[in-house]
């Protein structure tokens, strides 16, 4: 085997091998987006260690969604609707976590199903 074949072929594994991990790991977002899909009145356990390490490492828009989330009961509290309200305003916060902001400060008990969706989408 030639030089030239060995690094193709060397390339087109280290390629093969590579890209499903680049789309295993989910983005903070994605996480709290899947979390609030399936959310019903509150996190379950294992979603609340998920969302303690997003309010812990997250970006600071994440860290607000991921907080309001672990505080929430059924809906979130006022002074967590008002941080998310400013998160979805803010044109520095990627538009992706900024409409989740938005759907979770307006969310009582579960998202709808348009808002199933919308959060697939993430």
């Amino acid at each position: 085997m030639n030089r030239t074949t060995r690094f193709s072929l060397t390339l087109i594994l280290s390629t093969a091998l590579a890209i499903p991990l680049a789309y295993a790991e989910q983005t903070a977002t994605q996480q709290l987006a899947e979390i609030v899909s399936q959310l019903n009145h509150r996190p379950s356990n294992s979603d609340q260690e998920t969302l303690q390490a997003i309010s812990e490492k997250g970006s600071e828009a994440e860290q607000a969604i991921a907080k309001a989330l672990l505080a929430m009961d059924h809906k979130v509290s006022s002074s967590d609707k008002e941080k998310l309200r400013m998160v979805s305003k803010d044109r520095s916060v990627p538009e992706s976590t900024r409409e989740l902001a938005n759907i979770v400060q307006n969310m009582n008990h579960k998202v709808s199903s348009e808002e199933k969706m919308l959060l697939q989408g993430m």
